[in-house]
């Protein structure tokens, strides 16, 4: 505002409002130049608003209005200024309504995405209100770490640490009652510690998993974590490891040993507090003639080669059994049109209580395989042909390169020797092109008679 008319038009507005006296001739470095504030409008002398838009040119206030004020006669200046400050007003109130429609239509998406979270919750609960999931599954594969006493084994494992409860390990070999000597932490982010307690050792004896638990979940923001195994027994103890990995920071790592190219078999679980955990394989047969005492692990190349014993009658197409040394493996090529069953004659194993696969899906081309493995006393499937009945629960829909477990118990006494029986399946009708299925190692359990 030009300096010359100040008084005449602080008396026309009212106080609260922001009046910046400048002079026409100063520059914008000079120090009487306005102050960047929010204007609306500019007041000249009668006669000199030229001079005043050229002084503002080049500024932020470059397209603001110039009004002229004459001192003799200041009613029209007056009404130019109304006339500004009524058109600022009613764009005030334009904005504010447009303020207030944005501000209703985010109300209105925030009550609907809300409206959304609460039906997803719903359809959660009505799937069964899952309460716990299994974030990381790594099976075991044949492979095995051997600590030595005093030895610190350590896993990097690519889940969460928030909300980890409990932590599942395979072992080849009977660990009971020696577990207790076997300390397994996991070790967060920030470097904390939580040990975790074995929880139904028992359990470990049948099918060699056995859960260590945490007594409490682990909270805070999301970090990655690492499983730490040490081991202070007097004895070596055998721990079953999972696939070999090209990333070096996710092998296993010993203290003392070379390091190892797989990763541990392992189960990760998270969970909310308090919420029972399903048990990592099947539990023990509960038949009151037997009770697990001891366990080994028997790879593919120490049994008798296999052999067919049923195939589809209308099978054409190609379909066979054999070792292969090379992988180490006993592999079954299953039919088109059925399941196809192997034989294993002739294992020299008493009192056998508890037989577990390591069974693998082969070549990377593969349709879906379902696996199932059986037990028969020596020479009975010969004589009736009653292979189906004598097979555990079938594993079914494992994709190509998959790794899982197949379990079996036996439904008769079997004597000093049995038939292991190998059933595999193609998961719908497609062609058995690469139809590999791998049988790479087995869990025999073995119980006393208790008359």
């Amino acid at each position: 505002m030009d300096g010359r008319v100040y008084d005449i038009v602080r008396n026309l507005l009212p106080e609260g409002e922001l009046l910046e006296p400048f002079e026409a001739d100063a520059t914008p470095t000079s120090s009487a130049y306005p102050l960047n504030h929010s204007y609306v409008g500019a007041v000249s002398l009668a006669g000199d608003s030229g001079a005043l838009k050229k002084a503002l040119a080049g500024s932020s206030f470059d397209r603001i209005p110039v009004i002229e004020m004459d001192p003799a006669d200041p009613i029209s200046g007056a009404r130019q200024l109304m006339h500004v400050m009524q058109e600022e007003l009613t764009a005030l109130r334009r904005q504010l309504g447009e303020s207030r429609r944005a501000s209703a239509q985010l109300r209105n998406e925030t009550m609907q995405l809300n409206i959304r979270l609460r039906e997803l919750e719903r359809l959660l609960y009505d799937l069964g209100n899952p309460q716990f999931f299994k974030a990381l599954a790594w099976q075991p594969t044949g492979a095995m770490a051997v600590l030595m006493p005093a030895e610190t084994l350590t896993q990097r494992l690519p889940v969460n640490a928030v909300s980890l409860s409990s932590i599942d390990l395979w072992f080849p070999q009977t660990v009971m009652p020696v577990i207790e000597a076997l300390s397994v932490s996991i070790t967060d982010a920030s470097g904390l510690t939580h040990l975790a307690e074995v929880q139904r050792p028992e359990m470990g004896i049948e099918t060699g998993w056995l859960r260590f638990v945490l007594p409490e979940l682990i909270e805070g923001v999301g970090r990655d974590c690492t499983l730490v195994l040490t081991w202070r027994g007097e004895n070596p103890l055998e721990v079953g490891l999972a696939q070999p990995v090209a990333d070096v920071r996710f092998r296993a790592t010993s203290s003392a040993a070379q390091p190892h190219e797989h990763t541990l078999a392992v189960q990760v679980w998270h969970a909310l507090g308090g919420v029972r955990l399903p048990t990592p394989a099947p539990l023990l047969s509960g038949r009151a003639s037997l009770t697990t005492r001891d366990a080994t692990f028997i790879a593919s190349s120490a049994l008798p080669h296999p052999s067919l014993i049923s195939v589809p009658t209308s099978a054409k197409d190609h379909v066979t059994t054999a070792y292969w040394s090379r992988e180490q493996v006993i592999m079954v090529h299953p039919s088109r049109q059925g399941a196809v069953c192997a034989i294993v004659r002739d294992i020299p194993f008493p009192n056998l209580t508890h037989i577990s696969a390591l069974i693998n899906v082969g070549h990377p081309r593969s349709p879906s395989l379902n696996f199932a493995i059986g037990v028969a006393p020596a020479g009975a499937v010969d004589n009736d042909g009653l292979w189906h009945r004598r097979l555990g629960p079938w594993v079914t829909g494992m994709p190509a390169h998959s790794w899982g477990q197949a379990h079996c118990l036996p439904l008769e006494p079997l004597g000093e020797t049995f038939d292991l029986l190998l059933a595999v399946s193609i998961a719908g009708d497609v062609p058995n092109d690469m139809s590999w299925g791998f049988f790479r190692g087995f869990r025999f359990a073995t119980g006393d008679s208790l008359g």
